[in-house]
């Protein structure tokens, strides 16, 4: 049997076209309206992780994030040769331009909403693979390995070292046992191609699959790196309207200054095996990252 009539057995419904769009498809049905279909290669413990996620930020009243077409026998998904799909709403419009300020605010607004119910989750059983709250160290010293190979990275490096001694400050510790206590999450991806301003100008989030428990400054801080590299003074800015809407405490401010020391960046670069030239990674001058630094303490 192929998948269109899997899915058209096991959800009832009839499919009248599949277009693939990145890695996903979008699906019109007769009866169901335009659905998207994703697979997800994970075990069953974290398909039903993220299921939970959705259904905790459903009954808090989050209306941002996918929303599950349930099986005809009531099921999240279907499961075909090992491979998990699952159907959910599909959000008409396109994907912000964080270039454009009245964007990029909205990403930060919704952000701010989203962490605002992304705590007190209760679920049965959490998988060891989803909680994340005391890896921060484990990967910035991996990190740092990865600069700590390329002699040009000796800069990069130390700033990492940094990061790392700011994870046994008293005050980061107790920030990241809080959010643990407080069973927050993460979406785990939080930037442009995960987000869709649909055609009222409201802002959704999709593709949740490196969700985790963790802490939400980690969402803040990857979406300040990813469009605003190393410009501390426009971070700082944006991180006042996050605190405007969503109130930081100072140690969410502690963790976040550690998360925004990590030089992101060059090794999110480095990761994709990109040469380090002018086309590729910019590394920023010793003057430009002195200036970040200070910049960042403004934070603490």
């Amino acid at each position: 049997m192929s998948l269109t009539s899997d899915l058209e057995q096991q959800y009832g419904i009839y499919i009248l076209k599949i277009i693939k769009v990145r890695d996903v498809y979008q699906i019109s049905t007769r009866s169901h309206g335009v659905l998207c279909l994703k697979s997800y290669n994970i075990t069953e413990a974290e398909m039903h992780f993220i299921t939970q996620v959705f259904a905790h930020l459903s009954q808090n009243d989050f209306k941002f994030s996918p929303k599950v077409l349930y099986t005809s026998s009531h099921s999240y998904w279907i499961t075909r040769e090992g491979v998990h799909y699952m159907l959910t709403n599909w959000v008409k419009g396109e994907h912000p331009r964080f270039k454009s300020r009245d964007h990029f605010k909205k990403g930060i607004r919704l952000l701010t909403k989203f962490h605002s119910v992304a705590d007190g989750f209760n679920a049965p059983y959490i998988p060891l693979e989803r909680i994340r709250y005391n890896q921060l160290k484990e990967h910035i010293t991996l990190d740092r390995t990865l600069l700590a190979d390329n002699p040009k990275m000796k800069l990069m490096t130390s700033i990492c070292n940094e990061a790392l001694n700011n994870l046994d400050n008293v005050t980061v510790v107790k920030a990241i046992a809080d959010e643990e206590s407080l069973m927050g999450f993460t979406h785990g991806d939080y930037n442009y191609p995960n987000l869709v301003l649909d055609t009222a100008g409201s802002m959704h989030m999709i593709d949740f699959d490196n969700t985790a428990l963790h802490v939400r400054m980690e969402d803040l801080s990857h979406i300040l790196h990813r469009n605003l590299a190393w410009h501390g003074h426009e971070m700082l800015r944006w991180i006042e309207y996050y605190d405007s809407k969503r109130p930081l405490s100072k140690g969410d401010l502690h963790v976040l200054h550690t998360l925004l020391l990590v030089p992101y960046p060059i090794i999110r670069a480095l990761k994709q095996k990109k040469r380090i030239n002018r086309h590729h990674i910019t590394i920023p001058t010793v003057h430009r990252i002195k200036e970040y630094r200070n910049e960042l303490k403004q934070l603490l």
